[in-house]
């Protein structure tokens, strides 16, 4: 029974599954699968490859685009990608490309892959700033060119949003332990529980020459809805953060209620149910609008999980405890009870006070200006990932690394 641990959902497909899915790709001409990838991966290459069991090859393939290919092929949400624009997606069934993909980048590394150390240092240094996914993807990127990379991160491990923000049932931490064993093996320096300042910065400033921040939307989006301070009343992000880093308090007996239709409200409830609460997602929207992927909505309906549909919350009620929720919704009010209530309702980028001083301009959403080259408006600064486009696909915040990763020119 899947409530009974936190290990991932999806296992790794087997040799037979993998090369028979492997072997069902069509090789379009102009192949719909890699157009539709944000990182235009090398798709039906790696799948050839994965065909002929060949993982050194499939390694090489699926990480030339790709900084991330194990992370990616367990959240990009394939079936608005590579999945959705596979040619037999419109016969019996597209390529299951994602489970490919995790399962090539494991065999690969488990066989030994490794990227390839630079054979020349040039005398330049970067500092990065934040090692989420736009970070580590620029971080990579530079090092592969011979730049000296330090990765400096407030937490004490690797990941941004997929550390705290992701649930071990669907992302193995262990895996992203071993990315960082990757990375620094292939000569990048990581800095880790380590807060940037201003006067951090300044010196940075002094000691590299360009700086790239990947500082994420971290920050919970609010509404207006009374009560929401009260106790029991907790925003999404940071209640994830706790359970991913180990602090899981039993919810035997209570009722948890969810507000929000996209994957962190996924995440919270599936959360939740193995911890041992009855769960409820209350979202304002008809079911086609849930922003959260079908696969995740399926899994959270087989976990348990109850949908409650087109409720917008109106207020949260109680005295010393949240005890209930009531809602607007197209047949009249609507009153739910919960012990616990968890707003996922998205994020935004809470920019740090330094930027103002180092004059980088932030647009009013508090993103950071960049320039299609992902140049701020200090010299000495680029950007990319979240922080500048919002809150987004971890693989958009990778394909923002190669606009953002430091140009020759910046040196």
């Amino acid at each position: 029974m899947r409530l009974t641990d936190w290990n991932e959902t999806e296992q790794p497909l087997s040799l037979e599954d993998l090369q028979l899915q492997a072997e069902r790709c069509l090789d379009c001409g102009v192949p719909g699968c890699r157009n539709a990838c944000p990182l235009g991966n090398f798709i039906p290459d790696w799948l050839e490859a994965a065909a002929r069991r060949d993982w050194k090859q499939a390694g090489d393939l699926a990480h030339s685009t790709s900084p991330l290919p194990e992370v990616c092929g367990r959240i990009c949400p394939q079936h608005r990608l590579c999945e959705g624009s596979c040619t037999r997606n419109k016969m019996e069934g597209a390529v299951t490309i994602g489970a490919v993909e995790r399962t090539i980048a494991n065999r690969a590394l488990d066989a030994g892959w490794r990227p390839i150390t630079p054979a020349h240092r040039t005398e330049h240094r970067v500092a990065v700033i934040g090692a989420g996914p736009a970070g580590l993807s620029c971080a990579e990127r530079q090092n592969r060119s011979g730049v000296e990379v330090t990765v400096y991160d407030r937490s004490n491990k690797i990941g941004g949003l997929l550390q705290t923000g992701v649930p071990s049932f669907k992302l193995d931490k262990s895996l992203l332990d071993r990315r960082q064993a990757i990375l620094e093996q292939a000569g990048i320096h990581f800095v880790l529980d380590t807060l940037v300042n201003k006067a951090m910065l300044s010196t940075l400033l002094e000691d590299n020459d360009a700086i790239f921040l990947g500082l994420g939307a971290q920050k919970a989006r609010t509404i207006e809805l009374p009560g929401q301070t009260l106790p029991g009343v907790e925003q999404a992000l940071g209640w994830l953060e706790r359970i991913n880093t180990g602090t899981r308090e039993s919810l035997d007996g209570q009722h948890v209620l969810v507000l929000g239709g996209g994957d962190t409200a996924m995440d919270c409830a599936r959360s939740a149910l193995r911890l041992g609460a009855e769960v409820t997602i209350a979202y304002r929207g008809p079911v086609d609008s849930l922003r959260a992927s079908p696969k995740e909505i399926t899994l959270t309906r087989e976990e348990g999980g109850q949908f409650v549909l087109e409720h917008t919350p109106i207020r949260c009620e109680g005295t010393q405890q949240v005890t209930r929720v009531h809602f607007d919704t197209p047949s009249g009010k609507q009153v739910i009870d919960a012990s616990k209530v968890l707003l996922a309702l998205g994020q935004q980028p809470a920019p740090p006070p330094w930027l103002t001083v180092l004059d980088i301009a932030t647009e009013p959403s508090g993103n950071i200006r960049v320039d299609t080259q992902g140049h701020t408006t200090h010299p000495k600064i680029w950007a990319g990932g979240d922080n500048t486009l919002g809150p987004n696909l971890a693989v958009n915040s990778m394909v923002k690394r190669l606009k953002g990763c430091l140009p020759v020119s910046a040196y």
